[in-house]
């Protein structure tokens, strides 16, 4: 079996803290995973290291069958790899079609005539055609964060990376961007996802991953997970969650 994913026995520190402890996770193609736990479990660095914005101090990480190392091309290898971050990181000083087609043409050398095209259904897409010369400031949160989903897509991904992606907005506007990503999962793309929502997790997700203190404590179909959990931690989590 091909996985575009592998991670074995991944150690990760940040100093004398250890975030990521022998953690071995597969990710196959068209597969949705949503990774779930408490506020600093390793979460958010799994997806950091997929892509190597963090590298690892052992163990090994595949990206579609090529191991990522120091001297792995890292430009071609975050090409592959769209990630859509908390914070929506779009240029203030342009429009959301300029923001989209920033990388396709710098990166991928894609002229700008295509791009726009690209960058046009992209937006129609996510819903925001009618934006397309708005600046950020003009934009609401999920606005701008739809915007986001769309600039990492123009690269035309293997995978998209979600990091607690509605975290940062009002919650009148999770919604609109949740929406989105179930119809990128939808479409069959492969997506790794780190969130909070545990509708989300339940209706979209293959597989959920718990972890705790940089390790996975379970790893269940959603509706295993949710009716039938294995671990005391995860049961009180869940029953923690369930109360607010």
């Amino acid at each position: 079996m091909s996985y575009i994913v592998e991670m074995h026995e991944v150690n990760k520190f940040f100093g004398s803290l250890q975030v990521l402890k022998n953690f071995s996770m597969s990710l196959k193609q068209r597969e949705k995973v949503v990774i779930i736990g408490p506020s600093g479990s390793g979460k958010s660095t799994v997806l950091r290291c997929i892509n190597h914005l963090e590298p690892i101090q052992s163990g090994r990480i595949l990206f579609d069958g090529q191991e990522i190392t120091e001297k792995t091309d890292l430009c071609a290898l975050r090409a592959h790899i769209g990630m859509v971050f908390q914070r929506f990181n779009l240029f203030p000083h342009k429009t959301a079609l300029e923001n989209i087609i920033e990388a396709p043409v710098i990166v991928k050398g894609m002229s700008r005539s295509d791009a726009e095209l690209t960058g046009m259904e992209l937006l129609n897409k996510v819903g925001l055609s009618d934006k397309k010369d708005s600046y950020p400031r003009e934009l609401s949160g999920g606005q701008q964060q739809r915007v986001a989903i769309a600039r990492a897509l123009a690269m035309n991904p293997k995978i998209m990376l979600f990091d607690e992606a509605t975290s940062a907005l009002d919650p009148e506007l999770v919604g609109e961007v949740l929406l989105t990503m179930k119809q990128l999962a939808n479409d069959g793309m492969t997506m790794v996802v780190v969130t909070h929502e545990m509708g989300f997790a339940r209706e979209v997700a293959d597989r959920i991953i718990f972890m705790d203190q940089g390790s996975i404590v379970e790893e269940k179909t959603p509706h295993d997970f949710f009716t039938n959990p294995s671990h005391d931690r995860t049961k009180l989590f869940l029953k923690r969650i369930t109360q607010h």
